[in-house]
């Protein structure tokens, strides 16, 4: 029997090419259903804080930047990280503005100035994944930066998925932490 860590490997491998063959008109639908579903719940419109990835839109992964416009402009404090490549950690700084943005060596944007704030500061969480289970647990890219992230931070963890990527179940191991929720492009799922 595989290992857990050999599963997930061979998951993620599948559910990247699976990603990748997204034609561009979908993942623009699907993104906006996603960010449509999220503005208008309750757990967006009650944050004062929102922690949100940026997404790697080169990647399909559910676009993220017209969420993080709709949240500066609501008045909401918007979080997001910035990879620290040397001991696979993130520093979780304030975002007021899209136009200090670089790309890191990984091709994702992150803000050029940092303002560390805490990992339990935020009230809801945006996460990335490459799938989920109904069950809150997720499936990352596997270099382990929102695993220690996720073990520290207090706020809702909403898991931004497509509906193709909620599996039956995801392989999980003792550090894994579970989502309280999924947000798709049919809506709002509770786990």
């Amino acid at each position: 029997m595989d290992s857990v860590r050999s599963q997930k490997s061979k998951l993620r491998k599948l559910l990247i090419q699976k990603r990748n063959e997204m034609s561009h008109d979908s993942w623009i639908e699907k993104s906006r259903l996603i960010e449509s579903h999220l503005l208008a719940s309750g757990r967006y419109q009650n944050a004062k804080v929102v922690h949100t990835f940026i997404s790697m839109n080169d990647r399909f992964e559910p676009d993220t930047s017209r969420i993080l416009d709709h949240a500066l402009k609501d008045g909401k404090k918007v979080v997001v990280p910035v990879t620290n490549f040397n001991d696979a950690t993130l520093t979780h700084t304030l975002l007021t503005d899209k136009t200090s943005l670089k790309e890191n060596k990984w091709g994702v944007m992150e803000p050029t100035t940092v303002e560390p704030v805490s990992a339990d500061f935020p009230d809801l969480i945006l996460v990335p994944l490459l799938a989920a289970d109904r069950s809150g647990n997720r499936l990352g890219y596997g270099k382990g930066f929102y695993d220690g992230f996720l073990s520290k931070a207090t706020g809702y963890k909403l898991g931004v998925v497509f509906d193709d990527f909620i599996i039956d179940k995801v392989p999980v191991e003792a550090f894994d932490i579970k989502l309280n929720g999924l947000i798709s492009e049919t809506g709002l799922i509770q786990v």
